[in-house]
């Protein structure tokens, strides 16, 4: 019988109680406390209980409610369902966010609004000796002035609209663009003045971080004088205080690296440690030289920190806790084998996102966790998708249709007065883009964050793709995180690259991995041809492997994608080596220009 079942067996038992003007509360009491404590506390406490019996009669309920608690206790499981097993950590988590809400918001409440401004400006005058950003570059770093020719074209409109510009050096090559520095030692040290910022609002713009998101080219996302105290706050929230000191290597016009780094740390009052530029063999150097005790990462940061030669050393240090998004299972459990148990935060969200999520209990492999209480407060829905027209599917009264446990789905998150959607600067078509309408009622707004997610039964979401990297192929989705996981596993490949590729002729695209051989191994057309077979459905194996010396990847540290799509498997465009999967041979073979045109003419069986 199960859990639900067995639970309705009370129902009767409760209103027995009730009928007689007995106390129920034992009923209720009873599992929650052998679900908060366990069996052997629970055990310890009703022994306590019987040894102060003559004292605690007064209070004690009667003998049938007891019973009725002991009826219930053998009804229901020893362990809580999968919903209510984190119950303690979500109502903390939610808790925290709550607090940090309504802090957030009684800040920009005042006249004039607390900023995070304001928040500096008061750490440096408590703590005038302490240095908040550290730089482990050698000396005073040259300055470049790469976007001068790109920033000129733009000056007229930016000084038409009184914006000032500054380049991060002494001197300034451009006519009506001053040197950064300069103004920095012209600027008197009194506190900003307050009525700078009368005039702001929770709503009103603090940065503009420029994303590529996935309707186009790069755009400007608003943050929000609230939006940008929230994720400042993210430090704090994952358990980071103002004696840590942390490390970042990503680029400071990237949000993780900008906000979450450097203004959190300023918020916190905590050490920000800078490095020029991301260093597998300097990372673990620096994080010993400044006693590093949080580490910032992105994408494949720690999967190159995991693929570096093995060092006696590589456990030194004092790092406790590494944060970031976009860690892979597989690399989780490297990383902390490797380099000892550093506690993993893994959050979720985007620039211009109205909602995000933590992975708060350390789930390996989980994005974030949510629960009924952060759903209400940031509601969201996943819901069925077609990756070919990269929208969600509708049913037949044109609203979304859900996914159930388990199931990938793409994440709407609802637009609220308290979670709004700030979208872009400039045309308004462009944040328009970004929503989706009656998703679950005919007058809903949802944003549309364009990532596939699934969600198990304890409110666990892990991530699955980019909608526009899930392919179509035999009428199956196809998930390139989930097939670069299974590639991930073969000892002679470092990193793997999946995305999908058209063929003349054929609905959908077929599976193609660009990948990087480990250092001193061969490719092995067998090998590879028997582990995907094995662990891979016929759907989503891929037929093409294109072997590259390295794979791209972004300033962000995020694998390209677009670029191999373009040059999909064409022989005549492409010289790195190129495989086709054979299925008689039963092995990945070299790809010729004949089978090439097998291929193209249908004449070879993908």
């Amino acid at each position: 019988m199960g859990t639900g079942r067995r639970a309705l067996l009370l129902l009767p038992l409760l209103g027995l109680l009730r009928a007689g003007g007995l106390p129920a509360w034992p009923v209720a009491a009873a599992p929650a406390l052998r679900w908060l404590l366990g069996d052997p506390a629970c055990c310890a406490l009703a022994v306590l209980a019987a040894l102060a019996r003559p004292w605690l009669r007064p209070w004690a309920p009667p003998g049938l409610s007891l019973a009725a608690a002991a009826l219930t206790l053998a009804l229901l499981p020893a362990r809580p369902p999968p919903a209510l097993r984190w119950l303690p950590a979500d109502l903390a988590f939610a808790a925290r966010i709550l607090r940090l809400g309504l802090r957030v918001r009684g800040r920009l409440r005042r006249a004039p609004p607390d900023t995070f401004v304001d928040a500096f400006e008061r750490r440096a005058r408590a703590r005038p000796d302490h240095a908040p950003l550290v730089w482990t570059g050698r000396g005073r770093r040259a300055v470049t002035y790469d976007l001068r020719e790109s920033l000129e074209e733009v000056l007229p409109q930016l000084q038409a609209e009184r914006v000032r510009c500054f380049y991060l050096g002494r001197s300034s090559p451009t006519p009506g663009v001053s040197a950064l520095e300069p103004a920095l030692d012209a600027a008197p040290s009194d506190p900003v003045p307050a009525s700078l910022r009368a005039g702001l609002t929770p709503r009103s713009p603090a940065l503009f971080i420029y994303t590529s998101g996935t309707t186009g080219l790069p755009k400007p996302a608003i943050l929000s004088q609230e939006r940008v105290l929230q994720m400042s706050a993210m430090l704090g929230l994952s358990g980071v205080t103002a004696a840590d000191v942390v490390y970042t290597v990503l680029p400071l016009y990237h949000a993780m690296g900008l906000v979450l780094g450097v203004l959190g740390c300023l918020e916190l009052g905590a050490t920000c440690v800078l490095a020029p530029k991301f260093s597998a063999s300097c990372f673990w150097e620096d994080c010993r030289q400044h006693g590093v005790t949080v580490i910032q990462y992105v994408g494949e940061v720690l999967r190159y920190l995991c693929n570096a030669p093995q060092r006696p050393e590589d456990r030194t240090h004092t790092v406790r806790l590494a944060l970031g998004n976009g860690l892979r299972g597989d690399v989780w459990d490297a990383f902390q084998r490797r380099f000892g148990p550093v506690r993993i935060c893994e959050v979720y969200g985007s620039t211009e996102g109205n909602a995000g999520f933590v992975n708060y209990p350390g789930r390996r492999g989980a994005v974030g966790k949510t629960s009924c209480v952060l759903r209400a407060l940031s509601p969201f829905e996943l819901v069925r998708f077609d990756p070919e027209a990269a929208e969600p599917v509708r049913d037949g009264a044109g609203c979304c249709v859900p996914v159930g446990p388990g199931e990938p789905g793409l994440l709407l998150t609802r637009v609220l007065r308290r979670n709004p959607f700030l979208g872009y600067r400039g045309p308004r078509e462009l944040s328009e883009r970004k929503l989706v309408r009656k998703v679950r009622r005919p007058d809903d707004v949802y944003y549309n964050t364009g990532d596939v997610l699934s969600m198990d039964r304890e409110g666990f979401l892990y991530f699955h793709d980019r909608l526009g990297d899930t392919y179509r192929w035999k009428g199956e989705n196809v998930s390139t995180r989930e097939v670069e996981g299974v590639l991930s596993l073969v000892d002679f490949l470092q990193q793997v690259n999946v995305y999908g590729v058209s063929v003349p002729g054929c609905e959908g695209k077929v599976g193609m991995a660009a990948v990087q051989l480990a250092p001193g191994r061969a490719f092995d057309g067998q090998k590879l041809y028997q582990h995907v077979r094995t662990w891979l459905p016929a759907y989503a194996v891929p037929h093409f492997i294109r072997v590259q010396d390295t794979l791209e990847i972004t300033n962000t540290f995020k694998l390209v994608k677009s670029r191999l799509v373009r040059e999909g498997f064409d022989v005549g465009v492409i010289a790195d080596p190129l495989f086709v999967l054979d299925s008689q041979a039963q092995a990945f073979r070299p790809l010729t220009q004949d089978t090439f045109q097998a291929v193209c003419e249908g004449t070879w069986k993908l």
